[in-house]
């Protein structure tokens, strides 16, 4: 029976990216150091085929936090 491969892609503070891959139920691969989001997405992708063929599913863990923190939004103050 195909095992669910779930995978996280993380903001490192160096300005790289990390694949974190888990399939079920415990086995956990990681790789570092994508220089950008889209290398990142490629391999992910690379991924998918190589699971493809294995009949196993790949999809996004949910996270709780966000690839990158939201940019606020200034709001001008109106003149009284």
């Amino acid at each position: 029976m195909p095992r669910l491969v779930t995978y996280t892609i993380s903001d490192r503070v160096d300005g790289r990216f990390d694949v974190t891959a888990t399939i079920e139920p415990d086995k956990v691969f990681r790789r570092d150091g994508f220089a950008t989001l889209a290398e990142a997405e490629e391999w992910v992708d690379g991924l998918r085929v190589l699971m493809a063929a294995l009949g196993a599913p790949v999809a996004q863990e949910a996270s709780a936090e966000p690839l990158a923190p939201p940019t606020p939004v200034r709001t001008p103050r109106r003149a009284r």
